[in-house]
């Protein structure tokens, strides 16, 4: 079986093995543009990465989906102001500005973080609402099939989503604290943006079906803190089932991105209609154990992931991550994908990798 079949029989709950699956993408990058990749790397591609390492990517044929606005009515402009990268949006509703923090070391873009979110308002969000209410979706066939030809035997496509509006809130248009100021004192505004993210997901959605993709992922980043229970329960349930019943209705699997600290909603997972959940951190990144994961999911849905991030630095020995993912193994297989939640780090080491490679070999085999 080769590992892009293995990928779709675990979906399938088909399989009688484990797929290993770590995220390298930041560790290649990192390490290939500060030319400080190991020798026997440095003449390979990505995905020959990959091979070399005897494992599978995951995002690598995320493509064949096109962004447009329309109408083009929209102006976008970008500034550099010393260490500050300043960004406008400006739509028939008013303009919105992002500010980001540069960090530069030795003459070099190192880090770019949010400063001052441009969203605080009713009107900041009508505005936010102009922008995706012009957000629309081309699919196209070569392009996914040329990525799709490219990754090849190592697996199945899986193609990237949105996150819900809720989550993006957070994330890019008004922080935490601010997505939660508005939502107290303006749900009506709030509401009204959810419902054009509503609207944007369902375009998004009719040109994913377009594409020969059977697996698809919603990068939700739910957590305690995003999305804490009774936000869960009004804003991420719902749109986690209309899309997992849509994408089910067409032979489709989805899956959801949950990382950072989990425990408070790990007992909705089985209502959300989703076939699996992505980048689950067990303690002591997270807040949950294997043992309550394993309570949520039963022998439903697939986990994706679940070896800790910081078991690849240095503070923890190849001895204790083998053990974590011996047992990860044991209780989760054959309903796994194995992997790094979320992703190994620029600083992680990449021999443990290979220790998780030929860990899996020996207790149920390696796909091809």
């Amino acid at each position: 079986m080769t590992r892009r079949e293995l990928n779709l029989a675990i979906f399938e709950h088909k399989a009688d093995a484990v797929l290993w699956q770590p995220r390298l993408e930041t560790w290649i990058g990192h390490h290939m543009a500060k030319a400080t990749l190991p020798e026997r790397f440095r003449s390979l591609d990505t995905l020959e990465i990959y091979d070399a390492l005897r494992c599978s990517p995951r995002y690598e044929a995320s493509a064949g989906i096109h962004y447009y606005e329309e109408p083009r009515d929209l102006i976008h402009t970008q500034r550099q102001e010393t260490d500050h990268y300043i960004t406008t949006i400006t739509s028939p509703s008013g303009t919105i500005e992002t500010i980001h923090r540069d960090l530069w070391e030795a003459g070099e873009l190192v880090n770019r973080r949010i400063e001052k979110y441009p969203v605080a308002t009713p009107q900041d969000l009508r505005v936010l609402i102009d922008a995706v209410e012009r957000t629309h979706f081309r699919a196209n066939q070569e392009t996914f099939l040329r990525a799709a030809r490219a990754v090849g035997h190592r697996a199945e496509p899986t193609l990237f989503l949105s996150s819900s509006g809720f989550t993006d809130l957070i994330k890019h248009w008004a922080g935490l604290p601010g997505t939660f100021y508005l939502l107290a004192d303006h749900p009506d505004a709030v509401q009204a943006y959810l419902e054009a993210c509503d609207r944007r997901d369902d375009r998004l959605l009719q040109a994913a079906l377009q594409l020969p993709c059977r697996i698809f992922n919603l990068g939700d980043h739910a957590t305690n803190e995003f999305t804490p229970p009774r936000i869960l329960e009004r804003y991420m349930l719902p749109r986690w089932q209309r899309i997992s019943k849509l994408l089910h209705a067409h032979g489709r699997f989805v899956h959801s991105h949950w990382d950072g600290n989990a425990r408070h909603i790990l007992r909705y997972l089985p209502e959300t209609g989703l076939d699996a959940v992505e980048a689950l951190s067990p303690e002591p990144m997270g807040d949950i154990t294997l043992e309550q994961i394993k309570a949520a999911v039963g022998d439903k849905l697939v986990c994706l992931d679940l070896l800790p991030a910081i078991h690849f630095l240095p503070h923890y020995s190849t001895a204790e991550l083998l053990d974590l993912a011996r047992k990860a193994i044991d209780m989760f297989a054959p309903r796994l994908i194995l992997g790094i939640s979320d992703e190994i780090s620029q600083v992680g080491q990449i021999e443990k990798v290979e220790a998780i490679t030929e860990l899996v070999d020996s207790i149920c085999g390696l796909a091809t």
